[in-house]
């Protein structure tokens, strides 16, 4: 069974998304910040094969927090690292998608 990191502040949506989720066969470990899963993905080789980034607004340095996510994955991968996933509450904007996918992330938007 293939497993997902989901870094999600919001109790309630992360519920939801790891519902979802999980009805997809997944298995599902919730962070509830990115502290914790940074530190996640430094202690655990092999913690995921997916990790998905719950974006609420562009208050937050996103694009900061991504590469450090993926910084804390390669020190630990020894084969693969994991796929990453920016999942959006809101649309905002193609230039924000763009910067994400060329960091090697892909985005999605829920509306």
């Amino acid at each position: 069974m293939n497993s997902v990191l989901l870094i999600d502040d919001d109790h309630a949506h992360a519920e939801r998304v790891g519902t979802i989720l999980a009805q997809r066969g997944l298995a599902v470990i919730r962070a509830a910040d990115v502290g914790d899963a940074v530190k996640a993905l430094r202690t655990d080789a092999h913690l995921c094969e997916i990790v998905i980034l719950v974006i609420a607004e562009l208050s937050r340095p996103w694009l900061t927090i991504l590469r450090d996510l993926q910084e804390a994955a390669r020190q630990r991968a020894f084969l693969e690292v994991p796929l990453f996933l920016c999942l959006s509450k809101r649309e905002l904007g193609a230039e924000f998608q763009l910067r994400i996918e060329r960091m090697g992330a892909r985005y999605a938007c829920e509306e």
